[in-house]
This record gives C-alpha cells, structure tokens and sequence, in this order.
C-alpha cells in the first residue's frame, strides 16, 4: 500500500487555490463590470435627490394644513420660482382673518437637495391654509438636469397629489 503524497504539482488534484493569472482576470471583469454600472446609479441618484424634494414639499403642505387646523392661525407657503426656494409664514393673529403674516418660519431652498432642481412652469405664488382646513389649489413643477419631472397637484382640501415621470 502506497503512501499518497501531500504534493502540488500542475494540473493535479491535490492543486489548491487560484493563481495570478485568474485573480487579475477576475479583478478587470470586476473592474469593466462596475464601469457599465457606474452612469445607472448616477442616474438613479440625481433622481432620487428630485424626488426628496417633492416629497419634503408634498410633506409640509400636509404639516402645515394641519398645524392651520390646529392652531387656528393661517399659514402659507410662498414660492420663488426664481430663488429657487419657497418659504413658510403663518399668520400674526389667529382666527380665520389674517391682518398680516409674520417674518418666515423656514425657507427652503432647493439647492439643499440638488443643485440642479428647479421649478418650471408658473406655481400660483401663494398656498394659503385656512383655519378651516381648506387650502388655495394649484400645481408646482420641479424638473432636474436629466429633464425628469416630478409635479405636485394641491386640490382645494389640502391634498398633495405627487406625480414622478423619470427620465
């Protein structure tokens, strides 16, 4: 009975592991693979940054209805197209009169999401939220430098209807 062996040698069974040759095979696969890959997620980033921004303006429509409700103090939101902000005021009185609103709670600029986010399209200049609930209606536009759009539709209650058609 013979003693087997414990030695490499080429091409054997006994062979373990990989050699040079295909770990660098793997690694530029890996390499050609992920540079393919890399124009998707940037796509996919700068889209996401445009939908966080409608969402987070979609959500102070909702906080703002009903903090009116609540407080029974009117707010509004008030949108510069050309700032590329909007800012949030409420009332100096409470009741459903407002003699005159108060300096901004917030302003929000788009740039805090993405540099390239911009509102298109004419947004009514003022969202006023009555102590009642009821909300001025109007659509706001916000588009990004892929040309993906994403638009916020305000029905009179105070609904926030958001609409994303990528590109």
């Amino acid at each position: 009975m013979a003693l087997k062996s414990n030695k490499r040698y080429k091409g054997g069974a006994d062979c373990r592991g990989y050699t040079l040759m295909e770990l660098l095979i793997t690694m530029v696969l890996i390499a050609i693979v992920g540079l393919i890959a890399i124009p998707s997620f940037q796509r996919i980033a700068i889209n996401n940054n445009l939908k966080t921004a409608v969402r987070d303006m979609a959500s102070d429509f909702a906080l703002y209805k009903e903090r009116a409700i609540a407080e029974n103090r009117m707010y509004r939101i008030v949108v510069d197209a050309a700032n590329r902000s909007y800012q949030i005021e409420q009332c100096g009185a409470t009741g459903s009169v407002c003699g005159g609103y108060d300096p901004p709670i917030q302003v929000k600029n788009l740039t805090q999401y993405a540099s390239d986010i911009i509102f298109t399209g004419a947004p009514p200049p003022n969202f006023v939220f009555q102590t009642r609930g009821t909300v001025t209606s109007g659509t706001i536009r916000l588009t990004n430098s892929r040309g993906s759009t994403a638009t916020i539709t305000i029905n009179f209650t105070g609904r926030a209807n958001v609409q994303f058609i990528p590109n």
